[in-house]
């Protein structure tokens, strides 16, 4: 109980415009933990995603999703060790740039693969284009935000990569990130060269 409350006595310090604010936290006699947040009248990125607006009638049905969600965004070594650490935050944000570029649920599978194993699939066959959603492709496939695309795809492998000593750390994932960026100048990106084959190889550690 004492690393919970230290726990939430961190979170509570934390202010960024990117994160809402703890406002307090209870930890109740038989186990109960609640963490008390403003209220955000659009939604979760969630929601907005997939459209979930409507499983989430019920206590039951959010309580069903919200586990699926967390397995979903697990880095593979949480399986069988408890313990978290930076890395598996970085893999947890690679899956969320994977759920943003391909549109996809990570709560859910494909082919019966996760999110971040259908990908890597994917672009091993040289198909990278088939993993991002429409509404990406509308604007980035004929011009330069093709590359940014597969740019962030590349990053967002690397990030999911099995193995946590591969991984980059989060300032290197906002440092690419920065780089990939529209309208930054000398913005090259994770490497010099763009394309499916050069995927292929950033994603081989997720096999």
């Amino acid at each position: 109980m004492p690393s919970l409350v230290a726990a939430a006595a961190v979170l509570g310090k934390i202010r960024h415009p990117n994160l809402l604010p703890l406002r307090a936290y209870y930890l109740g006699p038989k186990g109960e933990k609640l963490l008390v947040l403003d209220f955000v009248p659009n939604g979760s990125l969630s929601q907005f995603l997939h459209g979930h607006n409507s499983v989430l009638s019920t206590a039951a049905n959010s309580n069903v999703l919200a586990a699926a969600g967390a397995l979903g965004y697990r880095a593979p070594e949480l399986s069988k060790l408890k313990k978290v650490s930076a890395k598996t935050d970085v893999c947890s944000l690679g899956v969320i740039i994977l759920e943003l570029l391909t549109g996809k649920s990570p709560a859910e599978t494909t082919n019966g693969m996760d999110l971040p194993h259908w990908v890597a699939s994917i672009v091993k066959e040289e198909w990278t284009s088939e993993v991002f959603d429409l509404e990406l492709m509308r604007d980035g496939d004929t011009g330069p935000g093709g590359d940014e695309l597969v740019d962030t795809l590349k990053l967002a492998l690397h990030c999911v990569d099995q193995s946590p000593s591969v991984r980059p750390d989060a300032r290197e994932v906002l440092r690419q990130l920065e780089q990939i960026r529209p309208g930054l100048e000398g913005g090259a990106g994770p490497s010099e060269e763009g394309g499916a084959g050069h995927v292929a190889a950033a994603s081989a550690g997720n096999e």
